[in-house]
């Protein structure tokens, strides 16, 4: 293995010259520098990441908490992180991804401290608050996607103006009976969606058609058929379904064509999010749009500015959406109207 003295005795200049080289201090002249890190090239030298850490008081490494049977459920989540990766690694940094060990007594925060990682990416952490508390009260920068609450340091879609929105698409379609497939009502984002859906309906006039008492946690394929299933047993046959995520709009769409009803010639769906899955079923799903590639670009920038910046406090980040028409909702027929 090539060391810096032998790049100081090639270079005819002191050990201490050349390592101030190699980590970028301005006090050497350009000339100097260019000179020492082509020789270090030209043997082939690898740095040692963890002493170059010390010196710079920084890994260029950022940690991600994704817990996996969390995560793996949310296929947005996925789309995201994977986003966030590519963004990563084009600036030069690495990607940590953080467990909460219990057996080895190694929470969020001290992985974070033992690998020294400069930020945090918090995709989803399941159910260890507790030791996502403890990291969001430390020194490290830290950001949250999809908050349990609206809380600084986090980046989100706008999902109560996004479900109104898919409100008006079905009700400027003509439909006044739109049942609703909720998310989860543990955590602000479902709560927000929920909201907009019973303000949109209150506001127009409509009942709402929707299961108070059912929290759907993982926004699943099974979750959207068996609330479906509840509503139609509850409510009878919607004229149309606004979904809180693609992935449930495909389960009701499977459970209303397996009793008979066709999407959208009965029933209008709309979902969220705009996975791969809403070109592949047919019909094609009619949803909302959370750009994941624009989440992993905004979290990337976000956590450098905040590690270069030494800001540890920053306002939410509230990203747009929009709908993208396809084929599973359908105007209603006059005569159906006036019925």
């Amino acid at each position: 293995m090539v060391t810096i003295d032998e790049i100081a005795k090639l270079s005819k200049v002191s050990v201490s010259t050349v390592s101030k080289a190699l980590n970028g201090y301005t006090e050497i002249s350009q000339k100097t520098r260019d000179r020492i890190i082509g020789i270090a090239d030209e043997l082939g030298y690898m740095p040692n990441a963890t002493a170059q850490s010390l010196v710079r008081k920084r890994s260029n490494t950022i940690g991600v908490v994704y817990e996996v049977e969390y995560g793996l459920k949310n296929l947005f989540f996925s789309g995201v992180l994977e986003s966030f990766r590519k963004n990563v690694e084009s600036i030069g940094y690495d990607i940590l991804l953080l467990s909460h060990n219990t057996e080895s007594g190694l929470d969020y925060l001290r992985h974070c401290q033992s690998k020294n990682v400069d930020a945090v990416l918090v995709v989803s952490g399941g159910d260890n608050q507790e030791s996502l508390e403890k990291l969001y009260k430390s020194n490290l920068a830290v950001l949250t996607l999809d908050p349990h609450e609206k809380s600084p340091n986090s980046i989100f879609s706008d999902s109560y103006t996004s479900i109104r929105r898919s409100c008006k698409y079905l009700y400027d379609l003509g439909h006044k009976k739109i049942a609703f497939i909720n998310g989860s009502y543990t955590n602000y984002i479902g709560r927000e969606r929920l909201k907009a859906y019973l303000d949109f309906m209150r506001e127009k006039g409509l009942e709402p058609l929707y299961l108070p008492d059912k929290s759907n946690e993982s926004y699943s394929y099974e979750e959207g058929h068996h609330t479906m299933k509840l509503l139609f047993e509850t409510y009878g046959l919607p004229e149309a379904v606004c979904s809180v995520s693609d992935l449930m709009a495909v389960g009701a769409m499977n459970y209303l064509k397996a009793h008979g009803f066709s999407v959208p010639d009965d029933v209008s769906i709309i979902g969220f999010d705009d996975l791969q899955v809403c070109e592949i079923v047919s019909p094609k799903l009619t949803t909302v749009r959370q750009n994941y590639e624009a989440f992993g670009e905004l979290a990337c920038d976000t956590l450098k500015g905040m590690i270069e910046g030494k800001m540890r406090k920053i306002d939410p980040i509230i990203v747009d959406t929009e709908i993208i028409v396809r084929d599973s909702c359908k105007k209603r027929r006059l005569k159906e109207v006036n019925e």
